[in-house]
C-alpha cells in the first residue's frame, strides 16, 4: 500500500514538472489579458503623474486628508480652522502630520503651535527611526530618539501610525502633545 501511494506521489510531482516545462503563459488567457493595455489603470497612472507635479499642499489639503483618521479628530479640526497660519507645504516627498490622540490633545497648546505639528517630509517608521531629529514647518528642529522599540519625538512618545486619504501625507499619531519648555528650548 506504501508503495502504490508513494509510486502515484512520484508519479504526480514529475508530471508537474513536465507540465510547468511545457507550459506558455503567453499563449494562455491569463497572457492574452496581460498584455492588453487596461485603459482603468492608465488613466488612473496619468492622474498619479499630474498630482506628483503639484509637490505643495495647503493647510486645508492636509486636513481634508487627515479629517477620516481615527483618534485626532481635535486636531484634524484645530489644522482645518488654522489654515491661515499655515503657509502651503512645498515637499517632494509629502509631509507628516504629528497629530496628538483626542484623548490628551490641548487644543490651545496646538492652535498656538499648530506648524510644530507638521513636517514638510513624508516619515515612514523606518526612515524615523533612523533620524537624529526632524524639522517642522515652523523651523524648529525636533529630536527623535529610539527607547526600548518605542520612538519619541522631542520625548513625545509616537503612538502609531495611521492611513490618511492622500498617499501624500503620513500621519504619527502622538502620546501627548509637545511641552511649551521643550519647544522653546529647541527654538534657541
Amino acid at each position: 500500500m506504501k508503495k502504490t501511494v508513494l509510486t502515484f506521489g512520484v508519479s504526480a510531482l514529475v508530471a508537474a514538472a513536465v507540465f510547468a516545462q511545457e507550459f506558455n503563459p503567453s499563449s494562455s488567457v491569463l497572457g492574452e489579458l496581460n498584455t492588453k493595455p487596461n485603459a482603468e489603470a492608465t488613466a488612473s497612472q496619468e492622474t498619479l503623474s499630474e498630482n506628483a507635479d503639484d509637490k505643495t499642499l495647503s493647510a486645508q489639503e492636509i486636513s481634508k486628508s487627515i479629517e477620516e483618521v481615527d483618534g485626532i479628530k481635535i486636531f484634524a479640526n484645530i489644522l482645518k480652522n488654522s489654515s491661515d497660519k499655515i503657509q502651503e507645504v512645498a515637499s517632494d516627498s509629502g509631509v507628516t502630520v504629528l497629530a496628538p490622540i483626542d484623548a490628551i490633545a490641548d487644543t490651545g497648546k496646538i492652535t498656538q503651535n499648530i506648524s510644530d505639528y507638521i513636517v514638510p517630509e513624508k516619515l515612514t517608521k523606518e526612515n524615523l527611526e533612523a533620524k537624529k531629529s526632524v524639522q517642522t514647518l515652523s523651523g524648529k528642529t525636533l529630536p527623535v530618539e529610539v527607547k526600548d522599540s518605542a520612538v519619541l519625538i522631542n520625548n513625545v512618545e509616537v503612538a502609531g501610525l495611521a492611513d490618511s486619504s492622500d498617499d501624500k501625507v503620513a500621519v504619527l499619531r502622538l502620546a501627548n502633545n509637545f511641552s511649551e519648555s521643550a519647544s522653546v528650548a529647541l527654538a534657541e
